[in-house]
């Protein structure tokens, strides 16, 4: 499992920057423009189903972005400030309105898909914000975060607790909307046309590489978990498979059309 840190945020997930009727459209100070820089990034991130940890926008966050559509890319956990006496930030949209598809599960109102003031599609899934009343220096949705990978489930968590949280509680005194859950495959989000030959290995977590054969795109390069994958392709286009210990040296399958559903799909065994 990998993950990409930066400083700071690739959009502006912050509606209201300093004092709480001090709205800004668009925020310069992030990574969120220009687009096409942006675009490139998550394009790279998403070829490792990577998520993106950083921090510096004073407001922790998790988002999943959208490169040509709404959660198409990568996961991004954005952690809060450990100390934020100075400079308060708010997620909070104008219409006062949750955007499409709110996450169902969360306790707090404005999740979903939204453009920030930069035209870049992002969903919210969880956001810390201060109160209004920033004069209790211990509510000022400062803190730390915390990223656990787990290679057994292939998943990652993201915890957000305050600064003066009393750990021993648990998990109900993190921030609300937090503890946030996903696969790593998650950081893939482009729609699933087709399926490739399930492909069995002879020796455990493998690397695996699948290219597409008319646009030589990599659309990924990943550790499996155990000896069974079966990958996932955006096209019904040829693609080729590899493979190997700690790179994609040996070409598996070096032509091959999906099938619509996996189980439709070849089995193959690579002896290593």
């Amino acid at each position: 499992m990998k993950a990409a840190l930066s400083q700071t945020a690739f959009c502006g997930a912050v509606h209201i920057h300093g004092r709480p009727n001090d709205r800004l459209l668009a925020d310069l100070d992030s990574n969120g423009w220009p687009q096409t820089g942006r675009k490139k990034a998550l394009r790279e991130i998403r070829k490792a189903w990577a998520p993106h940890l950083c921090g510096d926008q004073h407001l922790a966050v998790v988002v999943q972005h959208g490169i040509d559509n709404y959660r198409d890319g990568p996961f991004a956990f954005t952690s809060p400030a450990i100390v934020n006496s100075i400079y308060g930030r708010w997620w909070h949209p104008l219409n006062d309105l949750a955007g499409d598809n709110p996450i169902s599960a969360s306790p707090l109102p404005w999740t979903g898909d939204y453009e920030d003031g930069l035209g870049n599609k992002i969903t919210m899934h969880a956001y810390a914000n201060p109160p209004a009343d920033r004069r209790d220096i211990k509510n000022r949705a400062d803190g730390f975060g915390i990223a656990r990978f787990n290679k057994e489930t292939q998943s990652v968590t993201y915890e957000c607790w305050p600064r003066f949280a009393d750990v021993s509680e648990g998990d109900k005194a993190q921030f609300p909307g937090w503890p946030v859950t996903h696969k790593m495959s998650d950081n893939d989000g482009r729609e699933i046309v087709g399926w490739l030959p399930q492909l069995t290995f002879s020796k455990p977590n493998q690397v695996v590489q699948v290219i597409n054969r008319k646009t030589s795109e990599v659309l990924y390069t990943i550790r499996i978990q155990g000896k069974t994958f079966q990958p996932k392709v955006y096209s019904m286009d040829s693609h080729e498979i590899k493979s190997g210990e700690n790179k994609p040296e040996n070409v598996v399958i070096p032509q091959v059309k999906p099938v619509e559903r996996p189980e439709l799909a070849k089995e193959i065994s690579i002896s290593i």
